[in-house]
């Protein structure tokens, strides 16, 4: 029964009210990628230009109960 909320690496869950994929899964912890929103800047002589940071990380239990999207 509790295979149902074990992540496994390469699932898409939903966390803090967005899709993120499960990067790496140990006994311990469960390393998720969670996207940043995009940054608009304005350079001094230019036209605004938008920037992707790149994801951050964050650690969920491995056996989470939370909602897998897709496996």
């Amino acid at each position: 029964m509790n295979s149902i909320f074990t992540l496994r690496a390469g699932d898409v869950i939903r966390y803090a009210g967005q899709n993120c994929q499960v990067l790496r899964v140990t006994e311990s912890a469960a390393v998720i990628a969670v996207m940043q929103k995009p940054r608009t800047i304005v350079p001094r002589f230019g036209k605004p230009v938008t920037i992707q940071p790149s994801p951050k990380h964050a650690w969920i239990s491995p056996n989470s109960q939370i909602p897998i999207l897709n496996r």
